[in-house]
């Protein structure tokens, strides 16, 4: 098989490991699903170093028939396979996910309750990230998705916090909905591709292949995909993106979600499966309806700025870190949907960077603050101060990534900002403006918290706390390495997005 699907299967079977090994204490559980990640991490490293220089089209495809649909459409039977590639797009996503995921593993605390079923759940959400963004199959993309959902569901409800079952239902629900809109939607674009919904009678045959419906996707004229069926689907589309992205109005689960999650969890969540909707959007959406997406452009910008807005006054409103975090995530991830609605070069490669820029500097601030919460048991603003004096390294750590989630020059952020903006400017300037608000509100509230998390008189709380462990180090120094190594040379996954950035404007012509 190619390394695709093992990118994909090696945390599946650490997973299964965890099931039927006998006597697996905290440390060999932990160890066990950290070399199932660590095996994912170093073929995506592999892939990316032999990825084909030049080449937008899937790579290292591997398939494996699974099942046949009998007379799904016009009398022709369907096959559903276990079908794995990767792409500029994807690759540097599935690199992400190995590393969050290695990270958060291996900075999860020593005694964790029923450590091998916690890993166990970790492993599966790993295994279900690689396969959202790895598969080329329809029915194999949204099994990979209810995966990740009830994985992280069960890691809520099961390790969160005191009040963590009533964070994990409103996770459900609101995620539920969002898969089912996605279901709608792209099952309705595959037999929309087929001409299912021409008056003309034009037809093809009916695939749950994404590069198949790709191709028909380049190649539909209007006779057989009518605009009205398009924009309808586009429609449901975002609908079920929106609340998987945890957009305005339907964000309330993710600020819930991340103040009763445990750490690891929160750098999963906030860092990688919040990413999964911009994904979908980019992938299904630009790939598959390029002209809707034109059409609806405006509408799309203006709730991408109205994301940008409203998420940065909210986290400035917050009294905590794990909700500021949580609504400056919203914030960043509409600068995604300013990307999208411009439909350009810059715009699209801004959005990709800032999924990128987004999970790294998300994972490393919620890592930071638990590290805090373990000192202090608490991430509330009124009791906190002076910690840089106690906690110099945390303390420095925790400002370096604040300072790249504002859009410091040389750090991860500025490179995804700038470039969204520039998209942005392109098409809808006056709606683009609007938005530069959120990028000084930005500045404001997260060196707000700063100053009374690390600076100012030292709370009673600092007394006598000891700085970052050898366990804390390795994640921090990691993920604020490769914030600033993508900030001084944006190529290094530059080059991967240029190419889907490339083909996805050649579809849209």
């Amino acid at each position: 098989m190619s390394l695709s699907f093992w990118v994909v299967v090696a945390p599946l079977i650490a997973a299964v490991l965890l099931l039927i090994l006998p006597k697996m204490g905290g440390g060999s559980s932990r160890s066990l699903s950290i070399v199932g990640t660590l095996v994912s991490l170093v073929l995506a490293v592999i892939m990316w170093l032999s990825y084909p220089a030049g080449q937008s089209g899937f790579e290292f495809i591997g398939h494996i028939h699974w099942f046949t649909l009998p007379a799904l459409w016009q009398a022709s039977n369907v096959s559903v396979g276990l079908s794995f590639g990767v792409d500029g797009l994807s690759l540097p996503l599935i690199a992400m996910t190995a590393f969050i995921s290695v990270l958060a593993m291996a900075g999860a605390k020593r005694d964790i309750d029923r450590p091998r079923l916690y890993y166990f759940w970790l492993s599966m959400v790993t295994a279900g990230l690689m396969g959202v963004f790895a598969a080329l199959d329809l029915f194999t993309f949204l099994v990979a998705l209810e995966v990740t959902l009830f994985a992280s569901f069960f890691l809520i409800q099961l390790f969160g916090l005191p009040g963590s079952p009533r964070a994990a239902i409103k996770f459900l629900i609101y995620r539920g909905f969002a898969t089912v809109a996605m279901l709608v939607a792209l099952v309705g674009i595959a037999y929309g591709l087929t001409g299912a919904y021409s008056s003309s009678g034009a037809s093809s045959t009916m695939t749950f292949s994404i590069p198949q419906m790709l191709n028909l996707a380049h190649h539909a004229g209007s006779g057989l995909f009518p605009a009205a069926w398009q924009g309808g689907l586009l429609l449901v589309l975002l609908l079920g993106v929106f609340i998987e992205e945890a957009f305005v109005p339907f964000h309330t689960w993710l600020p819930t979600t991340h103040e009763f999650a445990d750490t690891p969890t929160n750098m999963v969540v906030g860092g990688l499966l919040t990413k999964t909707g911009a994904y979908v959007l980019l992938r299904f959406g630009v790939g598959m309806l390029p002209g809707q997406i034109q059409h609806y452009g405006m509408l799309i910008a203006v709730f991408g700025v109205i994301n940008i807005l409203y998420g940065a006054f909210a986290a400035w409103a917050q009294k905590d870190w794990r909700r500021l975090i949580a609504f400056g995530g919203i914030s960043h991830m509409g600068l995604v949907l300013l990307g999208i609605a411009s439909f350009s070069a810059a715009g699209l490669q801004g959005a990709m960077f800032m999924i990128v820029s987004s999970g790294l500097l998300t994972a490393l601030l919620f890592f930071l603050t638990g590290a805090i919460e373990d000192r202090t048991k608490t991430v509330s603003f009124k009791d906190l101060g002076g910690l840089s004096k106690a906690m110099p390294m945390i303390s420095g750590f925790l400002l370096v990534a604040a300072l790249g989630s504002l859009g410091l020059p040389l750090t991860s952020g500025f490179i995804s900002e700038i470039q969204a903006f520039i998209g942005g400017f392109t098409s809808y300037p006056a709606v683009s403006f609007v938005g530069l608000g959120g990028l000084i509100l930005s500045a404001v509230y997260l060196l707000y918290a700063i100053q009374k998390t690390t600076f100012g008189g030292a709370a009673k709380l600092a007394e006598g706390l000891s700085d970052a462990t050898a366990r804390e180090y390795l994640p921090t120094v990691i993920l604020t390495a490769l914030v600033l190594l993508i900030g001084i040379y944006p190529n290094l996954i530059g080059h991967l997005f240029n190419l889907s950035v490339q083909g996805l404007l050649g579809i849209g012509g």
